[in-house]
């Protein structure tokens, strides 16, 4: 009966009421909650999708017929910007399974400025090429094969040493460029800074350059384009007295003989023991250039073999004869058939004159007969 009251009473309808309350407030709480995690879910979803910007270096590539030409005034790396998706720029990045390139194929030699292109980024990619244009010089190609030269400066071996001959790892080297630079290539050299004062053998890795005759550089390619520079360095202490061997240098006046004489027979060179084993005599080139007359010249001997450290004396007195050359026999013959030939003529003229003069006197013998003749008669008619 009372358990029937209190069911039935406006207390219990009112707990009914609040726990209903309590239960539809706890669902409304529970479904903002998974409303709010759903939003944090797209806006990480949306950072999947989001836009990014890279700047990269990469190889220039050239499209071109590289066995007939050799393209010059290129850049050998530019700069790609790429925008886009996040997820495609970070591949792109990792992967540079991409190119730049200049398309060369359908030109002729001569100066030529193209745009830049790309392959292999994904059409959702936004590229930008810096530059986007580059001037190129195409020429007709060459190949040559050229021994390499070391060059050092002999002035930084210490005193009482001396050089021998320096070397290269790579004797001959390659050199492919535009067929006007390859043809005036005058040598390949490779540098060589010796430290100050060297005493022993010196050897380092340097890079080549190719030289026309003035010096100048010239834009080509060299294969290899490194090598290893050595200079061998020995003590200096032998020496020995050779004689001596007067050349001429220069190119003298046509037509122009020369001879040369010393009063200094012999001079004594120092160097090393191996340098000097294999020396016998000492060539002394002698200038001659624009020399037309009889002179004397004083001429500096300085050490240009190597292993030899110093010549003395320094200097030497050298006369100079000149004369004229001797014609050839080929000369001789030419000249003796030309004086033939005018004698030839001069004996012709003289024989028509000959004959004209003798013509001449019978043509005067006849009129004095007849004159004498007609002077006889009118003599007789008186």
């Amino acid at each position: 009966m009372k358990v029937r009251q209190a069911f039935n009473s406006k207390l219990f309808y009112r707990l009914i009421s609040l726990f209903f309350a309590l239960l539809l407030s706890f669902y409304v709480t529970s479904e903002k909650g998974n409303t709010t995690r759903s939003g944090n879910s797209g806006t990480f979803g949306s950072s999947l999708v989001s836009n990014k910007t890279i700047t990269l270096e990469t190889d220039l590539k050239l499209n071109v017929n590289s066995d007939k030409y050799f393209v010059s005034g290129y850049p050998d790396v530019v700069k790609v910007k790429i925008s886009g998706p996040s997820a495609l720029v970070i591949a792109a990045k990792n992967t540079q399974n991409f190119e730049i390139y200049a398309d060369l194929n359908d030109l002729k030699p001569g100066v030529h400025t193209v745009r830049l292109k790309d392959s292999g980024l994904s059409s959702e990619l936004t590229v930008k090429i810096i530059p986007e244009k580059i001037t190129v010089q195409i020429s007709k190609k060459k190949i040559k094969k050229t021994a390499v030269q070391v060059r050092y400066d002999s002035n930084r071996i210490a005193s009482g040493y001396a050089a021998g001959e320096a070397y290269s790892s790579q004797a001959y080297v390659t050199v492919t460029g535009a067929a006007k630079d390859i043809n005036n290539l005058d040598k390949v050299v490779a540098n060589l800074n010796l430290p100050r004062n060297a005493s022993e053998t010196y050897a380092k890795n340097v890079a080549l350059q190719a030289l026309d005759e003035s010096g100048k550089v010239l834009n080509v390619v060299i294969s290899p384009a490194n090598v290893t520079a050595t200079v061998p360095i020995y003590t200096a202490s032998a020496s020995k007295r050779v004689p001596i061997n007067l050349v001429a240098r220069g190119e003298g006046v046509s037509n122009m003989k020369y001879s040369f004489s010393s009063d200094t027979k012999t001079v004594t060179v120092h160097g090393t023991k191996e340098a000097l084993s294999k020396l016998n005599r000492l060539d002394v080139p002698v200038s001659i250039t624009g020399v037309t007359a009889d002179t004397v010249e004083n001429v500096r001997l300085s050490p240009s073999q190597s292993g030899i450290t110093a010549i003395s004396p320094t200097t030497i007195t050298v006369n100079v004869s000149v004369s004229q050359k001797e014609a050839s026999t080929a000369q001789k013959q030419n000249q003796a058939s030309s004086q033939a030939e005018t004698s030839s003529a001069s004996s012709t003229k003289e024989t028509v004159a000959t004959d004209d003069s003798s013509s001449e006197a019978t043509s005067s013998s006849s009129t004095s007969s007849q004159l004498s003749s007609s002077s006889s008669s009118d003599e007789a008619e008186n």
